[in-house]
């Protein structure tokens, strides 16, 4: 493992930690996230990214403050909240739960919906440290619906690589159960 990663582990880990500590959740999602469902690391991540419900976004970011993160102004508030800690960029975005059952953010992305169950209460391993991440099929409904979204842009070669193998984890679970 390169030195980025390991540095983004420690992170992954330090957030996990106050977050949990807070009784705040937080999930993993993008590369970290697909990595924690796949239970090992497949590639180089360019950021850390976790969901917190809107309703904790003002204290997530005052218990990630004094945990040592310095909190950016580079995203709308309302959306989310960009960090670095240790030299390792991380984010905090922001969803609120629908009468449904389903989950939306607000602002630019309001326009995505994330399926009921997309935030569990069970963590899976990454990299032997358990961790919450966003359900397979909460991040199946991200990539899928992104270059549909008001806001969204054309799928990368990753995204449709990441597609592929949500699908097949979506099949897997479907005949878990």
């Amino acid at each position: 493992m390169d030195e980025k990663a390991e540095g983004q582990l420690r992170v992954i880990r330090r957030v996990v930690a106050v977050m949990q500590a807070a009784d705040i959740p937080a999930w993993l999602f993008g590369g970290w996230g697909l990595d924690a469902r796949i239970g090992r690391i497949t590639r180089e991540h360019g950021d850390v990214e976790f969901w917190v419900e809107r309703i904790h976004a003002e204290r997530s970011k005052e218990i990630l403050v004094e945990a040592g993160a310095t909190a950016l102004t580079t995203q709308p508030p309302e959306e989310s909240c960009e960090f670095a800690l240790d030299d390792v960029l991380f984010s905090t975005a922001y969803f609120d739960r629908r009468p449904d059952g389903s989950f939306s953010p607000l602002g630019r992305w309001s326009d995505w919906l994330f399926p009921p169950g997309s935030f569990g209460d069970e963590p899976v391993a990454l990299h032997g440290t358990p961790v919450p991440a966003m359900s397979v099929s909460g991040m199946l409904a991200m990539k899928e619906q992104f270059p549909h979204l008001r806001n969204g842009r054309p799928w990368r070669q990753k995204d449709l690589a990441d597609i592929e193998i949500l699908r097949r984890l979506a099949c897997l679970e479907i005949g878990d159960e």
